[in-house]
């Protein structure tokens, strides 16, 4: 799986090697908003969004984007609410899902981009479906949860 972002707390650095610790695995839940932030500033580069795109996934403007972003540089906490939560925890799964789904990493990075006739897309790229709202990201992440269970 590719490393979308390091969690905070597993970045400290130790003067020695010998006495370095290594980060334990961190629940997505668990992540706080800076964490969480970062993981969706890889997402947008991974996927090639824009400003404006990131920001609509998880519902903001693209001014608020920024401003977080910049927050995130200073080291300044940031406020989100439930829903913008629930989003990047989202788009978190549905990465996962497509990195576990497409063993090439150019195909789990390229996938929301590509039209799928799955029944909800319409011929529609998952991007797509994801930008049109909440109930859009919903159902990429639940089509995804679909077929993960089918061939698990």
């Amino acid at each position: 799986m590719i490393l979308l972002h390091e969690p905070q707390r597993a970045r400290k650095q130790h003067p020695s090697p010998a006495k370095r610790v290594e980060p334990k695995a961190v629940l997505l839940e668990d992540l706080g908003a800076p964490d969480l932030l970062g993981a969706c500033r890889r997402l947008q580069e991974l996927w090639k969004l824009d400003a404006e795109v990131a920001a609509n996934l998880l519902g903001t403007s693209r001014s608020t984007w920024f401003r977080w972003c910049d927050a995130l540089k200073g080291g300044k906490d940031i406020q989100w609410t439930g829903d913008q939560r629930t989003r990047a925890l989202a788009l978190l799964r549905i990465f996962e899902a497509v990195a576990d789904l497409h063993h090439e990493d150019r195909d789990a990075r390229t996938w929301i981009h590509e039209p799928l006739e799955a029944p909800g897309f319409g011929g529609r790229s998952p991007l797509e479906v994801m930008t049109s709202g909440f109930e859009g990201l919903l159902l990429v992440r639940d089509y995804l949860d679909f077929l993960h269970s089918a061939w698990t």
